[in-house]
């Protein structure tokens, strides 16, 4: 693997790790587990060894496992149209269909970091990874809720109030602590990307609808977000 593809490779696994890839490595056998983390120096994985440490692996040393774009389901494109309209899927490939006949979609940067945040959460392989022979291709249900999870998942709230308080319940002892301390960006990419993908702020929901509703300029993901976390610390402030 030459250092460019070693780089690629390593760019892409950092986006995905939030959303927990599979990989394909070898540490002492052959073995499929999810990341854990990613040494951007050393250009290492970290793994964790099912009844043993946490190790690190090199990145030339491992395939995520990701989906073709073909395999996207038509929920799943029409969620991603929701985002923007101007993309569509054409066999394995995601085109923009931009003005006169280019490629300039006029999506702003905003657009495509929810489209990529969307890609990246549903593992597919918008790089091609798969063809480059850096990736493999995820086997059906792979990345399929199991029904025990299906059955615990914790439902969309409709409104603001329903957010906090369903944070209130949720969140640990250890997670409610840090955030009262740090403030809510401290948690932007953890509980926060969590919120905006769990809860429609991506894609649409009763909930995005009232904070886009609010005349607060909550018109970003990342804003609606922040916004719901702020008025849980506000919350559970008052409480104490």
């Amino acid at each position: 693997m030459t250092q460019e593809e070693k780089q690629l490779l390593l760019k892409d696994l950092c986006t995905r790790l939030p959303y927990g890839v599979v990989i394909h490595t070898y540490y002492n056998k052959p073995m499929d587990i999810k990341c854990t983390g990613c040494d951007l120096f050393a250009n290492t994985v970290n793994i964790d060894i099912p009844n043993d440490d946490e190790a690190k692996v090199y990145v030339q040393n491992i395939r995520p496992y990701l989906r073709p774009m073909s395999s996207m389901t038509e929920e799943e494109e029409k969620e991603i149209r929701m985002l923007h309209h101007c993309f569509y899927r054409e066999g394995n490939g995601w085109i923009t269909a931009g003005v006169f006949g280019t490629n300039d979609c006029g999506c702003t940067v905003f657009e495509m970091a929810d489209i990529l945040n969307y890609l990246n959460a549903h593992h597919f392989d918008y790089r091609g990874l798969i063809e480059k022979g850096l990736a493999l291709e995820a086997p059906d249900g792979m990345y399929n809720k199991e029904e025990s999870e299906k059955e615990s998942e914790i439902p969309i709230p409709k409104t603001v109030n329903e957010a906090v308080k369903t944070l209130a319940k949720i969140l640990s002892k250890e997670d409610r602590d840090y955030l009262l301390e740090n403030g809510a960006i401290s948690m932007h990419d953890s509980l926060g990307r969590w919120i905006r993908n769990e809860w429609g702020l991506l894609t649409g929901s009763e909930l995005k609808d009232e904070l886009m509703n609010m005349n607060k300029g909550l018109n970003h993901p990342d804003d609606m977000s922040n916004y719901i976390i702020e008025e849980f610390i506000k919350y559970w402030n008052n409480k104490l």
